[in-house]
């Protein structure tokens, strides 16, 4: 019995062993992005991830360089995919790094748009009423990637999201989620100026007195962002923004400052 015990129990590491390779390695939810900037020194890249519009670091200390490209020689403006996992919610640990991968631009392009009919946290799905079709999608979220996705338990019937992942291969119309973020009409890294719209660069953030001061693209001028009532669930942290980050500001003028409804990069 001791022996068969064993057994079984090896049998289970052994699978969620390979399941934890399969994960790693899986070039579907590559992160997937344009290079900011490389540091030799450090050991790391920084990409704009094309999902969430936010720089994370890849960390190539634990690269592989057979199947990886010369990291070192990449530019500002290239174009990567790295696969790997992740060492905390800023840090992407790269087993290797590639051009970028077809099957995650392809799952990145394809997504599913719509608003939000339901959530089930029981069952681990969300149901949207598909704006391209009109018809109901139950979207399974039980492998999302969190770090790159909002918090599907609290979206609300009526908000409208977009879902990367495909179509699932049984006759129940499920569609996979790898991740699920909040659609804008009007992207906000499109860096349109308008009257509800500041785009600049940061300068400073001061969490005590809630604002963050931008540089105003369109005018030169700092202008004082006001996150008092900000969206969070729709919005970056604000206060992990970095001197230098560019970011766009949805919301309206109040005399003297920005109020922000929404910030992104």
């Amino acid at each position: 019995m001791r022996r068969k015990t064993f057994t079984a129990f090896a049998s289970v590491v052994m699978l969620l062993s390979l399941s934890a390779v399969a994960a790693v390695h899986n070039p579907d939810t590559a992160l997937t992005g344009t290079v900011i900037n490389v540091n030799h020194d450090l050991n790391y890249v920084s990409v704009r991830d094309d999902v969430t519009g936010r720089t994370f670091k890849i960390d190539t200390r634990g690269m592989k360089s057979h199947g990886s490209i010369d990291v070192w020689n990449l530019r500002a403006g290239d174009r990567v995919s790295a696969t790997g996992d992740w060492s905390n919610n800023e840090t992407f640990r790269a087993i290797h790094v590639t051009a970028p991968a077809p099957r995650a631009l392809n799952r990145i392009a394809n997504g599913l748009t719509g608003t939000v009919e339901s959530v089930n946290r029981d069952l681990h799905y969300i149901t949207l009423h598909d704006r391209s079709t009109g018809q109901l999608v139950k979207v399974d979220v039980r492998n999302m990637d969190e770090r790159r996705s909002v918090n599907v338990w609290q979206l609300r019937p009526g908000e409208l999201v977009t879902v990367n992942g495909a179509w699932t291969n049984n006759k129940s119309g499920t569609y996979r989620a790898d991740f699920v973020n909040f659609e804008t009409d009007a992207p906000m890294t499109s860096g349109t100026s308008s009257p509800n719209m500041v785009y600049g660069t940061v300068e400073s953030v001061n969490r005590d007195l809630n604002y963050f001061t931008v540089r105003d693209n369109t005018t030169g001028q700092p202008v004082k962002i006001d996150v008092r009532d900000m969206d969070t669930r729709r919005s970056v942290n604000v206060w992990n923004l970095r001197t230098g980050d560019r970011v766009t500001v949805n919301g309206s003028w109040d005399h003297d400052r920005f109020k922000a409804e929404m910030v992104g990069f």
